[in-house]
Formats: C-alpha cells, sequence, structure tokens
C-alpha cells in the first residue's frame, strides 16, 4: 500500500519540459528577436492607425518572443531562492530573476536585478499602467483563469503571495511559466489552472505586457525604471 501511496503522490508533481537542445540556439534566437524588434520599430513613424496596429503585432510578437521562443529554452533549469544564472541549463534561477530575465533577452530594457528583486507587484507596475493590471483575493483558480482569458489572449506577468511568474494566454489554454520553489523545483510550463502554487495564493495581481507605453519603451528600446 505504502508504495501505491507514494506512487499516486509521486505522479502528480508536474514535469518540467526537455530544454530544448535543437537549433536555433538561445543566442540565434535572440539576435532574431532584436532584428524583428528593431524593424517594428522602423514603422513607428506612421498614422496613429498604422501605429495602433503596430502596437498590437508588437504585443503579439513579445509574448511569443518570451512564452514560445526563450523560455522554453529555460525548462528544467533549477530554482534557487538566490539563483541568478543567465544561462538557460546552467546553474539556478529565482523566480523574479527568470521574469526579469527573459523580459531583458526579449529586448526590454530594465533593471534586471533591481526588478527581480523588489515585490512582484511593484514589479508588475514598473512595467505596465493601472489600466492593465487586475487584482484577486481569494478567487478560486478557475474563476481566475476565466478572467484572464477575459483579457484576452497575450503574455502576462503574474504575483503571488511570495512568487513570480509568466501566465501565456494562448490559443492552447492559459499557461503558467514560472521558476518553481515547489517540486520539481526547476523552470516549468504547467496549465494554469492545475499549477498548485497559482491556486494556493490567496492574492494575485496580474500585469498584461500590452500598454502601449511598454511596447514603445520595448521598440525604440527605451528605459523600462523601477517606480
Amino acid at each position: 500500500m505504502f508504495w501505491m501511496l507514494a506512487l499516486s503522490l509521486w505522479v502528480q508533481v508536474p514535469e518540467p519540459a526537455p530544454p530544448v537542445t535543437s537549433q536555433p540556439d538561445y543566442a540565434t534566437v535572440v539576435t532574431a528577436i532584436e532584428k524583428e524588434r528593431t524593424d517594428l520599430a522602423e514603422r513607428l513613424n506612421a498614422t496613429a492607425t498604422e501605429r495602433t496596429a503596430i502596437f498590437n503585432e508588437a504585443a503579439t510578437r513579445l509574448a511569443t518572443a518570451v512564452g514560445g521562443e526563450l523560455a522554453p529554452h529555460w525548462y528544467g533549469t533549477e530554482w534557487d531562492f538566490n539563483g541568478t544564472t543567465q544561462t538557460p541549463g546552467q546553474g539556478a534561477i529565482a523566480c523574479g530573476y527568470f521574469v526579469t530575465t527573459l523580459l531583458r533577452d526579449a529586448g526590454l530594457k530594465l533593471p534586471r536585478v533591481r526588478m527581480a528583486q523588489v515585490p512582484s507587484e511593484k514589479m508588475i507596475r514598473s512595467l505596465v499602467a493601472d489600466d492593465f493590471v487586475w487584482r484577486f483575493s481569494n478567487v478560486p483558480i478557475g474563476k481566475f483563469t476565466a478572467a484572464v482569458k477575459s483579457h484576452g489572449l497575450g503574455l502576462y506577468v503574474v504575483g503571488l503571495d511570495r512568487h513570480t511568474g509568466f501566465i501565456v494566454c494562448a490559443d492552447d489554454g492559459v499557461w503558467f511559466v514560472h521558476s518553481s520553489y515547489q517540486a520539481p523545483w526547476k523552470v516549468v510550463r504547467e496549465p494554469a489552472d492545475q499549477a498548485a502554487i497559482l491556486a494556493a495564493s490567496r492574492y494575485r495581481v496580474l500585469g498584461k505586457l500590452s500598454d502601449p507605453v511598454l511596447l514603445e519603451h520595448w521598440l525604440l528600446g527605451l528605459a523600462v525604471p523601477l517606480r
């Protein structure tokens, strides 16, 4: 009986997706994202209507860059409370550093270390204006993921009681991408409605990275200060 219980508990532990080992490598991905960012920036000298379309395209591109291109290279990287590695698959990384490192590698000019060390709500409010921030207190995980869907597809940063990570709202569902301080103690991508850390948090603050001000800073290479 004991081994059956142990097996049941083991099966419930989220397993990280395997690190990306095929080409292109991480540096190549970063370079490609940078080129697309600058190409988009060159189109910003346009009419208001065209600028809106460019910002929508930029929001989609940033979400794909972080959630679909950079993050997979980090899956399986070890978590540590003091982890600060800047290389996927080597060393360890804390949750805040995971968020700021990926945003930096996607081309956002931000204070990677300082922003990683502040409370997650302060990080989020430094990234986007209040119109792009939503707060949830004692909300069941199902209602939370439904709210995420109501705010649309895209990339979000979520702050929890004592944790932070990305929420990716995509056609195939809502995903929690983070450096997990619980088993398996690695960077993982898991369905948001099945993520134990996300579900257990009594307070959640959600910031959508589609704020035109943030996107303009991203496109033009302007510094994003810590507020």
